[in-house]
């Protein structure tokens, strides 16, 4: 899916005085300069491709940074994904490194401290700076406050291997509203247990989609958290497409982002609304510079 200069002009003719655009360059070449900064999730991007074609299509369209989901689902060879990356010059920013099962239950914690030391491992294989944990499944029998004592601890277990490897892993909450069973929705818990371990290589996959649907106000939220913040996802509401295609103000969202100095990748774990990717490009450009 290579972008046209027809398709993209009515974009750029907008963005021309903020965006330092040469006429002579490609317009992949001017999609990637606006897109610099913005991870394409390989999960929910070009759904209708093989997970390994998808990563050259992200290039063509003009992205430099990817992101994706369970390193080890299908049988995927992180080999093979690491060599088609350097091939592709695009940056792989994060990936998910634990998925489950619960940490709430303390039987899981041998595999989790065991797999992070794996997962490091792929990390710097893939030249990823972090890697993204959930774990937060609710077990019935585990009341709330023990769930998150027991989240909590796995963490803090596994904190000098993160910082050994130099990897930061990077807690995802989710929300009660699409992802009901899970303990860990919203901030305020993942704020407190990344302050109290207190680990450079531990904080929060803040994806706004999320805290928009437990909690609102994401902007101040943000603003507040901070000083806990690894890494923004972003999508919109309702239907978690892409930014512009629903009803938060995502151009005063990423102008709030940049006014605050986060300098991070923002990833884009949205699925493109009617699998429409180049509307979606244009609306996510649009959205940024607008």
């Amino acid at each position: 899916m290579s972008i046209t200069r027809r398709e993209l002009i009515a974009v750029l003719g907008t963005l021309a005085t903020t965006s330092n655009l040469h006429a002579d360059q490609s317009p992949q070449q001017q999609s990637r300069q606006l897109l610099q900064g913005l991870a394409c999730n390989m999960e929910s991007w070009w759904t209708d491709l093989d997970f390994m074609q998808r990563f050259e299509r992200a290039a063509q369209a003009g992205f430099s940074s990817v992101e994706f989901w369970e390193h080890n689902k299908n049988s995927r060879n992180m080999n093979s994904v690491a060599a088609l990356a350097r091939k592709l010059d695009l940056s792989i920013v994060q990936f998910t490194g634990w998925g489950g099962p619960s940490l709430a239950d303390t039987s899981n914690h041998n595999d989790f401290i065991e797999t992070m030391k794996r997962v490091t491992e792929i990390a710097h294989q893939l030249n990823a700076p972090m890697f993204t944990v959930v774990g937060h499944q609710t077990l019935k029998t585990i009341p709330q406050a023990e769930s998150l004592a027991n989240l909590s601890l796995a963490l803090e277990t596994a904190a000098p291997i993160l910082e050994d490897a130099k990897k930061m892993l990077i807690l995802e909450p989710f929300n009660p509203v699409d992802h009901q069973g899970h303990f860990l929705n919203g901030s305020a818990d993942a704020l407190r247990i990344c302050r109290e371990i207190d680990s450079p290589f531990i904080k929060i996959n803040w994806d706004l989609y999320h805290m928009q649907l437990t909690e609102g106000n994401i902007v101040e939220n943000l603003y507040a958290g901070i000083d806990q913040v690894g890494y923004i996802q972003v999508a919109d509401i309702p239907g978690r497409h892409q930014p512009g295609s629903g009803e938060l103000n995502y151009n005063f969202i990423f102008n709030a982002i940049d006014a605050i100095g986060y300098k991070g990748p923002i990833g884009l774990e949205c699925w493109p609304e009617n699998n429409d990717e180049k509307r979606a490009i244009a609306d996510i450009i649009t959205q940024r510079f607008g």
